[in-house]
């Protein structure tokens, strides 16, 4: 697993990458997420995930209630058959309303606080953004930092449920897809290195070229004779 998400969370969730600052991430196109495994599968319980990293959903068409857990282990979601409800107190419901949240509301220890749940759906499926499941650093990954033309994996991430008070995990993984045109993001190495080497050669150039001229007499002054000046064409004679 990587970083946590948010500071605050940090040592209860488990989430995929450092929080991006409130700010849109970088390349956020060329990061991809696949859903890998859910442990063990509830029966009656789907469960998809937009590769984009943008939402994760859970359709309950199964006898148990399931609980889906937030960053703090807290309860987040309560989804049935027939309803979805959402925990106010849950400091998850805070941080995914927005895409790049990164603050939390003061108060207790969440998981010590009894859910206030609220009715949002009526279809037994829910839907929601989740910042476990994508890359939130505004910087890249070193290792795609340090190629960024090619694919990497990124990380595993882990969203924890329950149903019917049995626990089971959803787990996927993050990627980087490879971007093509990355050399134009920044001048390349080699590019660096042979701007520099001309400067060199030109600066020896010059200092060569200026030694030379001052180190070359005046002709004139060693043949011991001095050019007659000319005007109209006739050498003009010293009187």
């Amino acid at each position: 697993m990587l970083g946590a998400v948010i500071a605050v969370v940090a040592g209860q969730a488990a989430p995929v990458a450092g929080h991006g600052g409130g700010q849109p991430i970088p390349d956020a196109a060329y990061y991809r997420t696949d859903l890998t495994a859910v442990t063990p599968q509830p029966p009656g319980v789907e469960v998809r995930v937009d590769p984009g990293g943008e939402w994760i959903e859970i359709t309950n068409a199964g006898p148990a209630e399931v609980i889906v857990l937030g960053y703090s282990r807290e309860p987040y979601l309560r989804i049935t058959a027939t309803t979805v409800q959402e925990n106010e107190l849950s400091q998850t419901t805070y941080l995914n309303r927005s895409l790049f949240a990164d603050s939390l509301p003061a108060g207790q220890d969440p998981t010590a606080l009894a859910p206030a749940w609220r009715t949002v759906g009526a279809k037994g499926t829910s839907r929601w953004h989740d910042h476990r499941i994508h890359w939130m650093g505004q910087a890249r990954p070193p290792a795609v930092e340090s190629d960024p033309r090619h694919p990497h994996p990124v990380g595993d991430w882990t969203v924890h449920a329950t149903a019917g008070g049995q626990p089971f995990t959803i787990t996927g993984r993050l990627r980087w897809l490879g971007k093509p045109d990355a050399d134009g993001d920044r001048v390349p190495q080699w590019l660096l290195l042979s701007l520099e080497a001309v400067g060199i050669v030109t600066l020896l150039g010059v200092g060569l070229l200026t030694r030379r001229r001052r180190r070359d007499p005046d002709p004139r002054v060693t043949s011991g004779t001095v050019a007659a000046p000319v005007t109209n064409g006739t050498p003009v004679r010293p009187g």
